[in-house]
């Protein structure tokens, strides 16, 4: 949850989990163990859907502002300051995704402690491989003494040339992607909307052979479509 910057507290998660499992007890009440399941389904994908969004926009919001941050951190070198606290001003105006990040390097530099192991901390959370190169440069900076300055100009470049690539590849792709999400969600949408709607028509699909053989074959295609589908988008947008 902290990956996507969803903030629910313990009682609303409890509320959340009681709610969910009323509902699925009120559809296994009134039409059967396999409409449970198609409902089951429906909201574990809309879940992950929901949580894979926000998490891209985690994603997004990092690597819009890291050559933001990598330019201040220089002008600040510039200026006289030191690396340490070139690095706590320019990460004090830095968006809120990186709060946890600008707290645990603040608490370092102020302890006397190693800081660097933190990026990595970082990068592996919200999968940034440019902080994973920051945070060798910090370390190889700290330990021999060479120049750190070459290396965040390096990174603050190449991810605007990588923004400026993901911005095209997005807009060209914008309608596939929409296509793979609705593809995905569709099917199950139908399946609960028309199992609540049409009780005759449900129960043929729950209560005969050849309905259980119709929900099975259907379901098998829907998880085979799904993986394709998840295959062939999953380097869309992706830095």
């Amino acid at each position: 949850m902290l990956r996507a910057d969803i903030r629910l507290s313990r009682t609303q998660l409890t509320l959340m989990g009681i709610v969910i499992f009323i509902m699925l007890a009120l559809v296994l009440a009134s039409s059967g163990f396999i409409a449970t399941a198609v409902v089951a389904l429906f909201i574990m994908a809309s879940l992950w859907l929901y949580w894979r969004f926000r998490f891209q926009q985690q994603r997004r919001a990092i690597f819009e502002s890291l050559p933001g941050i990598m330019d201040s951190t220089l002008r600040y070198m510039g200026a006289g300051r030191s690396l340490e606290a070139s690095l706590l001003e320019s990460f004090r105006d830095a968006p809120p995704v990186f709060q946890p990040l600008t707290f645990r390097l603040r608490s370092a530099v102020e302890s006397g402690r190693d800081y660097t192991s933190l990026f990595d901390d970082f990068a592996r959370l919200y999968r940034v491989p440019s902080l994973v190169l920051v945070s060798i440069a910090l370390r190889t900076s700290a330990r021999f003494g060479s120049s750190i300055r070459p290396v965040l100009q390096q990174v603050a470049n190449s991810l605007r040339s990588q923004q400026e690539l993901r911005r095209e590849f997005l807009a060209s792709t914008a309608e596939t992607r929409f296509t793979a999400g609705a593809f995905t969600l569709l099917p199950l949408g139908m399946a609960v909307y028309m199992m609540l709607i049409n009780e005759k028509y449900a129960e043929v699909l729950l209560r005969t052979d050849t309905g259980h053989t119709m929900l099975i074959i259907a379901g098998v295609l829907q998880g085979i479509g799904v993986v394709i589908i998840w295959r062939m988008v999953q380097g869309v947008g992706r830095e």
